[in-house]
């Protein structure tokens, strides 16, 4: 009898705390990077940890729902594997939470790869995507960083190519160069 009033109470408490929080309506909350332009891998995984998934949760009156733990998100991510973590701990006044966003080897391409980001709250899956650009420091997809990524480089220095411009100004420059020896020999 005990165990089974236990087991009622708690089903009572997660239910009243739905409630309070209220459930996400899917068409009205939504998942967006912070930068829309793009990011970039590296072959050890350790690429600029720059680029914020912002998730916003609202109910179906379109008022937002604060207080929604970042335990219960959860992101599919398609195009290759990245490492998503919270930065905040619950959902704001806004109904907006942040995570942190680094790719790691699998995104190699000669040419700019694509991330979709989908994510759910709860047991709500959003009607609502976002995709974003990735390069990678290794351009010509051996595994590694080397000499062959730097003659590539040093060919696309100074135009408007997109698979070395790893700030995602336009341009390849002094700060695409400053990106690209850090990871060089990854």
């Amino acid at each position: 009898m005990m165990r089974v009033l236990a087991g009622v109470l708690v089903v009572m408490l997660a239910v009243a705390a739905t409630a309070v929080a209220g459930i996400p309506d899917p068409d009205l909350s939504s998942v967006g990077l912070d930068t829309p332009l793009g990011m970039v891998s590296c072959p050890l995984g350790d690429g600029p940890a720059y680029q914020y998934i912002t998730v916003t949760a609202r109910r179906a009156d379109n008022s937002p729902i604060e207080g929604v733990p970042a335990s219960s998100f959860f992101f599919n991510v398609t195009g290759g594997d990245v490492t998503v973590t919270e930065v905040d701990a619950e959902t704001d006044l806004n109904g907006e939470i942040r995570f942190e966003m680094v790719a790691d080897e699998t995104i190699i391409k000669l040419d700019p790869d694509f991330l979709t980001i989908q994510c759910q709250i709860y047991t709500v899956v959003l009607n609502d995507s976002d995709q974003i650009e990735v390069n990678s420091f290794d351009i010509d997809a051996s595994g590694g960083v080397g000499l062959a990524d730097l003659a590539f480089f040093a060919s696309d220095y100074g135009t408007s190519q997109k698979r070395s411009d790893f700030d995602w100004s336009g341009a390849v420059g002094l700060a695409d160069l400053a990106f690209f020896a850090t990871h060089y020999g990854h």
